[in-house]
């Protein structure tokens, strides 16, 4: 086989190529610390690095949503304990002036103190963090109580922005029920109304009645008086799939909130109701008393002089003192809760963070060796083709 002086240059340049690549990759493993830097470099590693750091990142985010979830509780359980102080004046002013020692006019002045303690409670009942009340369920963009007594009240229907329909939705009825309460309507199938169907729920959407409904008469009965009349205009204003639309109902009283949960993911598949909700903490919902009617009723007994009246409301407000207590220790349950989850998400972190090491690291001593290595190869390389158009048939011919 001839060789010619074009195959030496030729074999000389690729092996100096190959070289060069492998000592410039060397280099970069190096200076980057890494064994792997694209996917080029280990696709099977690769991939798993892909998948830790998104389980990282997971977690992260889950470490965030809990820092949110316990300054959230960390506010709520200490409007909780200021609540509970009010409670305590107020059971002092009311054992006080129960007595038959208490004067008309005493008492007079310790309604306007009991006055005081209710203003106090709102502002406490009232309690935002950001732009969200504490304690108004998952209407946490309405202030949940008032200072005197509201009637019962269907608000106006709500239709979700990203509907299809454009056509009217009007609510009518008087709520009988006696806990406030969200009412949902899902569109299942669209079109006019003699062709949509729908599905109900009477929890806020947690539950929905599990069946297709017709829509064709154009009216939804929620019950407890809560309805929803639709017009489509003719059939010119059609539905959509997937439509909805919404009502609240508020029960006669002081709290407009709702008693449903406010939810976030703190571990993958799991997520905690981090919220107390006005409904558990100052209403009779549950069986408690209702902290404001106790306190007003306590104020008016003390405006007339009523001092059975007056007696009458020390066990409600020992009641209310048990049921503030309560909720505070549910906060402390719920604060445990994250606590333990958010351990164990540091611990596997910690775990995570060890296998990407193993993943991705490079052996730094082990590449310096190569390097070196390497670096001694390409030298002789760069000699040896140095030496290339130097070396000819005419330097052995004599």
């Amino acid at each position: 086989m001839r060789v010619t002086q074009n195959m030496q240059f030729y074999s000389a340049i690729n092996n100096l190529y190959g070289s060069q690549v492998q000592y410039n990759d060397l280099m970069e493993k190096l200076a980057s610390m890494k064994r792997v830097n694209r996917a080029s470099d280990d696709p099977i590693a690769a991939t798993k690095i892909v998948d830790i750091r998104q389980s990282m990142a997971a977690i992260e985010q889950y470490g965030r949503n809990m820092d949110n979830c316990n300054a959230w509780i960390s506010t709520t359980e200490t409007k909780l304990s200021s609540a509970h102080d009010l409670l305590v004046t107020a059971q002092e002013i009311a054992v006080g002036q129960a007595t038959a020692t208490a004067t008309a006019e005493t008492r007079r002045i310790a309604s306007h103190t009991i006055q005081s303690i209710i203003d106090e409670m709102s502002g406490l009942a009232n309690a935002k963090l950001g732009d969200r009340y504490l304690f108004s369920g998952s209407r946490n963009d309405v202030a949940p109580f008032s200072k005197t007594v509201m009637a019962s009240t269907i608000e106006p229907a709500q239709a979700v922005a990203e509907n299809t329909f454009q056509g009217t939705v009007l609510s009518s009825g008087v709520f009988a029920g006696t806990l406030n309460r969200t009412c949902v309507l899902k569109i299942t199938n669209g079109g006019a109304l003699a062709a949509a169907t729908y599905q109900y729920s009477t929890d806020g959407g947690k539950t929905w009645n599990g069946s297709d409904l017709s829509l064709a008469a154009g009216s939804v009965n929620f019950g407890e008086g809560v309805e929803l009349t639709f017009n489509d205009l003719g059939g010119t204003k059609a539905f959509g799939i997937n439509d909805v639309f919404y009502v609240n109902a508020i029960a006669g009283g002081y709290y407009s909130g709702n008693s449903e949960d406010v939810s976030v993911t703190i571990d993958r598949g799991t997520s905690i109701a981090y919220n107390i909700s006005g409904a558990e903490a100052f209403t009779a919902s549950g069986g408690g008393v209702d902290i404001f009617k106790t306190l007003n009723d306590l104020k008016e007994a003390l405006v007339v002089n009523d001092s059975p009246g007056v007696s009458g409301q020390m066990e409600n407000l020992t009641k209310a003192r048990t049921q503030i207590t309560l909720n505070q220790s549910l906060c402390g349950t719920k604060a445990n809760h994250i606590d333990m989850v958010k351990n164990n998400s540091a611990e596997f972190n910690i775990k995570l963070t060890s296998l990407l090491s193993d993943a991705q690291d490079a052996d730094l001593a082990e590449l310096a060796t190569r390097l070196a290595m390497k670096e001694t190869a390409l030298q002789a390389s760069y000699a040896m083709a140095a030496k290339i158009s130097n070396t000819t048939i005419l330097n052995f011919l004599k």
